[in-house]
């Protein structure tokens, strides 16, 4: 899973302007498996201090658990699965529109229902 940084280009030329290094070199700061030295480590510090959000991008298939008890999994032909915990149902979702609703999910329908959702097209 990669995981970075994320900052607009006006707040990227600000940092590289204040540590007076490049906007590459900010760039790879921002990127979370760029090593850590002390001025990656003070970039990463004003880049959250100016609006910066911590993103990580999952490969396809992989599943994304909320707060709210949802799970949700994208594919690459478009489809993504939702899970619901409050009320036991599964969807199957195609360039926006419902193709799939399953009731009761159980943990091993969840695999069923991720390779159904995976082959559409």
């Amino acid at each position: 899973m990669k995981r970075n940084i994320a900052v607009s280009k006006e707040v990227r030329e600000k940092i590289a302007k204040t540590f007076k290094v490049t906007e590459r070199h900010v760039f790879n700061a921002l990127n979370l498996d760029y090593p850590e030295t002390d001025i990656v480590v003070r970039i990463r510090i004003m880049a959250k201090q100016n609006g910066g959000v911590m993103m990580s991008t999952i490969p396809s298939g992989e599943a994304i658990r909320f707060a709210d008890g949802t799970m949700r999994m994208d594919f690459d032909n478009g489809a993504f699965c939702e899970f619901y915990r409050t009320d036991g149902t599964g969807h199957i979702f195609l360039k926006g529109k419902e193709v799939a609703k399953y009731e009761n999910v159980s943990l091993p329908m969840i695999f069923d229902i991720k390779e159904q959702a995976a082959a559409l097209r």
